[in-house]
């Protein structure tokens, strides 16, 4: 006994939900390369060291900060550098948001500073303690290696 008319249909899969998983996942990497390369400046030349080793992985929250050759300070989301005063205003700011981010009250956020290699080091000192002024205690400098 025969069913159907003997007619046989196609059975084609549905791809409109895998195109859609991989279409967003193609933007969530998108978005998060775009946030990563945001944080560092293309411009700025690091100084190179023979004990210059890779960042922690486990630094959850890192906050970039780049000097260039003429000693201003670039932070991310700023179009102009920022001046003496405006430094000490965003760090207070970013030592703020970091007290209230976390649950016990513990700073975990770690600096990088990010200078040029012909920036004035005394600008980069300078910087330096106007973090440990604000309560920043985890402090990081980035060099490049050699070959």
């Amino acid at each position: 006994m025969s069913h159907g008319s003997g007619v046989v249909d196609k059975c084609e899969p549905n791809l409109t939900p895998l195109l859609d998983v991989v279409l967003q996942l193609l933007m969530f990497f998108m978005m998060c390369v775009n946030f990563v390369t945001e944080q560092v400046n293309e411009d700025i030349k690091l100084p190179y060291a023979q004990s210059a080793r890779p960042m922690d992985k486990g630094d959850q929250d890192v906050l970039f900060l780049n000097i260039d050759d003429h000693g201003q300070l670039l932070v991310l989301g700023r179009e102009e550098p920022l001046n003496l005063l405006k430094t000490k205003y965003y760090l207070k700011r970013q030592y703020e948001d970091a007290v209230k981010a976390s649950p016990d009250g513990k700073v975990r956020t770690v600096i990088v500073i990010r200078a040029h290699k012909n920036a004035d080091y005394a600008q980069v000192y300078q910087v330096l303690q106007m973090c440990k002024a604000e309560g920043f205690r985890k402090l990081s400098l980035r060099a490049m290696t050699r070959g």
